[in-house]
């Protein structure tokens, strides 16, 4: 009798590489109770801004569109200081400090995920990210193009989630198959995209949960 292997060797051996996204997954809220969505949604940030001398809601109205073209690499760092600090009648460096400030106020990188992730050897770890240039210098930190051997970020590439693009330029530079990578987010609409091109998936809701499904997958 022949001895049939397990899901999971079979699993193991088939995974080469882990992508994850940043906001939600790689950086979580730094209140126990806070949503996430400051990390996903432009507006709840917008709310939590400290140092805007006009109505929010007025600044946030004037401005997404603004945010949209640059998340998507339409209009350069440069070009977006410009324009929003003239809304928020300040200098291009206040504009900067005051988003950076509030995320770094807000927002925690999820250190025992990536330590847990660095440890295990034989994987490639990614990237695929929607960000713009007033914050990612903050949520996409240096060491990050050293631990992580290929990022896909929408500001940079001109791609978003969950556009199929973003998950095929992501492959390529990992070069890894879609069914030999798992890609882990908060946002199910993201997950459907990937699992579409073949790609394992992990619903993203906390770090427990997130090693359990990974074991599940072969990874360890």
């Amino acid at each position: 009798m022949k001895f049939k292997p397990s899901r999971t060797k079979k699993s193991a051996q088939n995974i080469k590489a882990v992508i994850f996204d940043v906001g939600g997954v790689l950086f979580l809220a730094k209140k126990k109770n806070a949503k996430n969505n400051l990390l996903n949604s432009y507006k709840e940030l917008c709310f939590l801004l400290d140092g805007i001398d006009m109505p929010v809601e007025d600044f946030y109205n004037q401005s997404s569109e603004i945010y949209m073209k640059s998340s998507k690499g339409d209009i350069s760092k440069e070009n977006t200081l410009d324009m929003i600090s003239k809304i928020a009648r300040c200098t291009p460096k206040n504009l900067k400090d005051i988003f950076n400030k509030t995320a770094k106020d807000n927002a925690a990188e999820n250190k025992e995920l990536i330590n847990h992730m660095r440890k295990l050897k034989g994987y490639k770890l990614g990237i695929i990210s929607s960000q713009w240039p007033l914050t990612s210098d903050i949520f996409l930190p240096k060491r990050y193009y050293k631990i992580f051997d290929g990022l896909v970020i929408s500001c940079f590439d001109k791609i978003k989630k969950p556009d199929p693009q973003a998950f095929t330029l992501e492959l390529k530079r990992l070069n890894v198959k879609a069914e030999q990578a798992i890609f882990v987010d908060d946002k199910e609409k993201n997950l459907i995209a990937a699992r579409a091109l073949g790609m394992k998936t992990i619903h993203f809701t906390g770090n427990n949960a997130f090693f359990i499904e990974l074991k599940k997958l072969g990874v360890k």
